[in-house]
């Protein structure tokens, strides 16, 4: 059964600071960015809450909304158009009183599951962004996501997936005992609905819904062979989860959300696209949200080794090879993003694009890859040697065989 979350609005825990961190931070240059494509935006956060915190901490409208205020009034183009829509079952008049002088908004209190059709019926022409912060895994149809990733001129996704909850839920359904559990990641766990899964068809049907097919239930009799224990259930589930969601979306990225080292993570935090630009920026945008997440799980205090998310040890040579096993993977010249987002799709977030970058360019110097740019000289007849693409500047790179 759910836990009783009535006090979950009283103080903003740290994972939630860094999920939110992550929404802000990524939110600001995607606004910036796409409203030069010139078609209308749509923003929905689909489980907005409250929209702030006791402790006065802003929730993720008032984050939004921020950024985007910010956006529109510094930005030299005309007639910006952004509709925002923020949907809440349970905390609707809360939301109402906390978002009050924000203007051209529009709150809706009901189930997303219920809205989010009637919002998007008509914005096939718009750039849309939903924000999807779940109280439960049930809210997350798999159909849903499916469906709208041809629907509009483009879409994102930033989905907060409880797979913990998900793999408990699964050994549920399928009458399996899940003890191997830390009770604390019990603490904090929002759900939408407050039934239990029980050893039911149903319940197989309804995680299959979720999930996008059957291949979870693999998965968790591995875990009840005792193949694997539970976090590395967790990890294959979430693997599975972010290759079904590329059947629909080219671009999938994921990030783990835990507090203690080496604990199983509340949440994942994924990031769905189908385009490279997005990709690359969200790519920075985790690897610093993990820096900030690994001083929580530090206490602040130095680590002697380079991990990743997962909590796995990584090295420079480790990072070289992968991006050179990349480059050969390409007969010919590939655009500098799309090659940085297909690198991290792959391989997880393991550094920053600048670290891929900074191998490339002592690959270049060591004549193993060619890259092409344009302009390929610079103003004073210099051969360009940037990495970056924007605007009239392009790049490429291809393998020297």
């Amino acid at each position: 059964m759910a836990k009783n979350n009535k006090n979950f609005f009283k103080v903003k825990k740290p994972w939630s600071m860094v999920k939110d961190e992550l929404l802000g931070c990524y939110f600001k240059p995607y606004i910036q960015k796409i409203i030069h494509t010139h078609k209308p935006v749509v923003y929905v956060d689909c489980f907005a809450g409250k929209g702030k915190f006791e402790d006065g901490n802003n929730g993720s409208p008032i984050i939004a909304l921020d950024i985007i205020n910010e956006c529109v009034d510094t930005t030299k183009l005309d007639a910006v158009k952004i509709n925002t829509y923020f949907i809440d079952l349970n905390h609707a008049d809360d939301l109402q009183a906390n978002l009050n002088g924000y203007k051209d908004l529009t709150i809706i209190s009901g189930r997303f599951e219920d809205e989010i059709d009637k919002i998007l019926k008509d914005k096939k022409s718009h750039n849309v962004f939903l924000y999807i912060d779940p109280y439960g895994i049930l809210a997350l149809q798999y159909p849903m996501f499916e469906r709208f990733a041809k629907s509009f001129n483009s879409i994102e996704l930033l989905i907060n997936m409880n797979s913990f909850g998900f793999v408990r839920e699964a050994c549920h359904a399928l009458g399996i005992d899940y003890s191997d559990v830390d009770s604390d990641l019990f603490d904090d766990l929002v759900e939408y609905d407050s039934t239990k899964m029980t050893a039911s068809n149903k319940s197989i049907n309804q995680l299959n819904n979720v999930a996008g097919g059957d291949y979870w239930i693999q998965i968790i009799e591995g875990y009840n062979r005792k193949e694997y224990d539970g976090y590395e259930a967790e990890v294959l589930f979430s693997e599975q989860y972010c290759k079904k969601l590329m059947e629909c979306y080219k671009y999938v990225l994921n990030m783990p959300l835990r507090i203690k080292r080496g604990q199983r993570p509340k949440y994942r935090m994924i990031h769905a696209t189908n385009h490279e630009d997005g990709c690359v920026l969200m790519v920075d945008n985790i690897h610093n949200r993990w820096q900030a997440l690994k001083d929580i799980q530090n206490n602040n205090q130095l680590s002697l080794f380079n991990e990743d998310f997962e909590n796995q040890y990584i090295d420079d040579n480790m990072i070289n090879d992968k991006v050179v096993a990349t480059v050969a993977n390409y007969p010919g010249k590939i655009p500098i993003n799309v090659f940085l987002a297909e690198f991290f799709v792959n391989n997880g977030v393991i550094c920053s694009t600048g670290k891929v970058i900074d191998v490339l360019k002592q690959l270049e110097k060591e004549n193993q890859i060619i890259v092409d740019r344009l302009p390929e000289k610079t103003k004073s007849g210099k051969p360009s040697a940037f990495f970056t693409q924007s605007g009239k500047q392009k790049v490429w790179v291809r393998s020297k065989v």
